[in-house]
């Protein structure tokens, strides 16, 4: 039983490496130029694991992404139901913020189309909890919101983050059309 523990434990290290490298790759290319090889020398991993856990690069881009989701969506559960939008606001672009050079380079990679699919899914996810934010508008105000937020967030990418998140979040924060006062 302790070797096949340690054989799951190996696995869970290994895709770990593999998708680390991947960020790390993304800050040096674009996506298009990372090859299986590449990944696999900075994770120190053998092709052979790759392909045991993913089929391609963008499985891997897949997974990163959604485990990075699923962190902010925990980190958001705490919010108070007064503040909840603002500091949902400050926590979205604070949270891709820290990616910066990441995000930087799958926009300039044309994949800002993924960014925003993995959005939304956060979005939708947090439509099915029973989170303060849901509670306040509907899916159709939500999705126009991310769409604006994400249009401002690409642009302030683009522009090499001149401003602060906060300030950014302020500004997004008083152009939000729901009434403040929850």
């Amino acid at each position: 039983m302790l070797a096949l523990r340690n054989s799951r434990q190996d696995g869970i290290y290994s895709q770990e490496y593999i998708t680390e490298a991947l960020g790390l790759l993304l800050q040096e290319k674009k996506l298009e130029d990372i090859t299986v090889t590449d990944l696999c020398k900075k994770a120190g991993v053998a092709r052979v694991t790759f392909y045991k856990y993913y089929r391609t690069i963008y499985d891997v881009l897949n997974a990163s992404m959604q485990k990075s989701i699923n962190k902010f969506l925990e980190e958001i559960t705490y919010l108070d139901s007064h503040d909840s939008l603002q500091l949902f606001i400050e926590g979205l672009i604070s949270f891709m913020a820290n990616e910066r050079i990441l995000m930087k380079n799958i926009i300039d990679s044309n994949m800002s189309g993924l960014l925003l699919d993995y959005v939304n899914s956060a979005i939708k996810s947090i439509f099915e909890t029973d989170n303060p934010i849901s509670n306040n508008m509907s899916k159709a105000q939500a999705l126009f919101f991310i769409g604006g937020f994400f249009n401002v967030f690409i642009d302030w990418i683009k522009r090499s983050s001149r401003e602060s998140p906060q300030s950014l979040a302020e500004k997004i924060y008083e152009m939000f059309p729901i009434k403040k006062e929850i």
